[in-house]
């Protein structure tokens, strides 16, 4: 039918590049949006793993040596350690 317009149809060369050129630029989009979320998950990852982890952390003095063995038994006014008697 191309006849019919004056003009016949081409080869159809321009439309499979502009074709293709569409889907090399969806695909690219489409990895960077997964690059993106990625991302996002690791960082949101990261995040909850800082908090688990921070908690003891920051309870621990860094004054001390020994600041992970935690408080010694001690007698009622802190005196000293208790004896066994």
């Amino acid at each position: 039918m191309g006849g019919l317009f004056g003009g016949g149809g081409g080869d159809g060369g321009a439309a499979a590049r502009q074709i293709e050129q569409q889907r090399e630029q969806l695909a690219k989009q489409e990895a960077e949006l997964n690059a993106q979320k990625t991302e996002a998950a690791q960082k949101a990852q990261a995040g909850m793993m800082a908090r688990r982890r921070g908690g003891l952390a920051q309870l621990l003095s860094t004054e001390r040596e020994d600041a992970a063995t935690g408080i010694q038994t001690t007698n009622k006014l802190g005196a000293g350690p208790m004896t066994g008697g």
